[in-house]
């Protein structure tokens, strides 16, 4: 199918992210993707070099334009991630109650030394902190510390195999390495100057971690800011977690190094903690990580992978997020489908009674208050008359984000003429976002649009009930009209 004959708009609630790597790269490929469901594409900064994600985000943004259909895009960093050296024959079996030295450099032929990426390893760690390896599969502790900061000597408590540049986590441990590296400055200037709509901020630590990544932002001088996403994956972030959801733009889930970092058994409960949370304080929510883990292998997940992403659903995510999955897996496309018929399979049975009572903290998020007034107002109407849409017009956002943290069954419609606007309503739940010129017409043009629209892509017809939020020039307060059309 060409891009240009592409019709359908579906009226979808939870997002779909998917993560963009060898397996998908290709513009055939992120055309396919995006017709399955995907809203967003995650650029992962840890993988692939400059020229490489460019050509991505090019096709994105034609694709976007060519199939009338707003697409945002997420850029990852790669965040402060501490990795092993090279070990001696790149691999060792570490058993119960073995001892290991940490010292300095990335390289040793010594089989009971390690060594790994992050200077100050050492000097961070204390006599009986603990160091996870692999994965966390592999668990020891510092049981002696050179007076001199040499080396750091542990003992293995969980056995396995390491190996060569594996992933070190260190949970509780108080590193003094920046959140942000040298590279992420980098990737955040090249993320900007490409237009990305959202910054993916790893190992985030404190509410601090984000006015840092703020300021870094607005020494750019961007004409759009890009979002940000603060990626809960530290024990010190879930500590911290209202004073950033005060903050931040929007949250991840990042299950796997929070599994890492905190018991496994715990993660269950802490997700849907930040879930609910997420929900009170108005900010929008991604699960992610090993949602579908198994579909990089096989074209089918198992039944505990659908029960976890619907589980997500349920739970007050806005978005779902694919990692491995479509980025190296052997079907991509058939991880999108999955994925797309278990969400709406899942929205089903929300209750708009979903989401808890609203804090008022993060006022950033929130629109005027005759607007506030209005949208809920509309909510209500729309579950009322059973209608089969709500419509609004909005500039920033504000006016959809109101209308998303409802959780009303019945789907909106947001309408914009910011393309970044446009994009960055694609992580919204509940809202499908269209780019045009008639935001600031009458009412009467406005209804004809989305009709002819809805009409066209088979989501209105004959008696269909559109509640529109609009406004009047009788004030300057906002959004202050509700006005209920039927079909003809």
């Amino acid at each position: 199918m060409n891009a240009a004959q592409y019709q359908e708009h579906p009226l979808v609630k939870t997002k779909i992210i998917a993560t963009v790597g060898p397996a998908s790269c290709s513009r055939e490929m992120l055309q396919k993707l995006i017709i399955a469901g995907v809203d967003l594409f995650r650029l992962n900064f840890a993988h692939g070099k400059h020229e490489w994600l460019a050509e991505i985000v090019t096709n994105i943004h034609e694709l976007s334009e060519e199939m009338a259909r707003p697409i945002g895009i997420l850029g990852d960093l790669s965040g402060p991630k501490i990795r092993l050296g090279v070990l001696p024959g790149d691999e060792i079996n570490c058993r119960q109650d073995m001892k290991f030295r940490f010292i300095q450099g990335i390289e040793t032929d010594n089989s009971q030394e390690l060594t790994c990426t992050y200077e100050s390893l050492i000097s961070d760690l204390r006599v009986g902190d603990p160091v996870l390896l692999a994965d966390g599969m592999v668990a020891m502790r510092v049981t002696e510390k050179s007076e001199d900061n040499e080396y750091v000597e542990c003992v293995v408590e969980r056995e396995g195999v390491i190996r060569s540049k594996q992933g070190v986590n260190l949970p509780g441990v108080q590193l003094s390495t920046p959140c942000l590296t040298e590279k992420d400055l980098e990737d955040l200037a090249w993320a900007v100057q490409h237009g990305l709509d959202y910054i993916g901020l790893s190992f985030v630590r404190s509410a601090d971690d984000i006015k840092q990544l703020y300021d870094e932002i607005e020494k750019l001088n961007p004409i759009e800011a890009p979002h940000v996403v603060a990626k809960i994956e530290k024990i010190e972030a879930v500590s911290d977690i209202e004073q950033i959801l005060k903050l931040t733009d929007a949250v991840m889930v990042a299950r796997g190094d929070l599994g890492v970092e905190v018991d496994i058994e715990r993660v269950p409960i802490i997700q849907k903690r930040i879930i609910h949370l997420c929900n009170q304080y108005r900010v929008p929510v991604i699960t992610a990580t090993q949602m579908l883990d198994s579909m990089q292998f096989n074209t089918f997940p198992t039944r505990a992978e659908a029960s976890d992403v619907a589980n997500a659903v349920l739970d007050g995510s806005d978005a779902v997020m694919l990692s491995g999955e479509t980025a190296v897996g052997v079907s991509p496309l058939a991880a999108v489908e999955m994925m797309s018929r278990i969400v709406r399979e899942a929205a089903r049975i929300l209750s708009s009674n979903l989401h808890s009572e609203e804090t008022t903290s993060n006022r950033r998020l929130y629109a005027r208050e005759v607007t506030e007034a209005v949208t809920l107002g509309a909510g209500m109407t729309a579950e009322k008359l059973d209608a089969d849409l709500m419509v609004t017009c909005t500039h920033e956002g504000k006016t959809a984000m109101a209308l998303s943290k409802q959780r009303r069954t019945v789907p909106t419609v947001a309408l914009t003429d910011r393309p970044a606007t446009a994009r960055r309503m694609t992580l919204y739940w509940g809202v499908t976002s269209l780019l045009t010129d008639v935001v600031d017409k009458s009412p009467q043009k406005i209804l004809k649009y989305i009709v002819n629209y809805g009409k066209k892509h088979g989501f209105l017809s004959s008696g269909s009930q559109i509640v529109l939020i609009s406004g009047t020039d009788w004030s300057s307060l906002g959004h202050d009209m509700l006005l209920v059309h039927e079909v003809k």
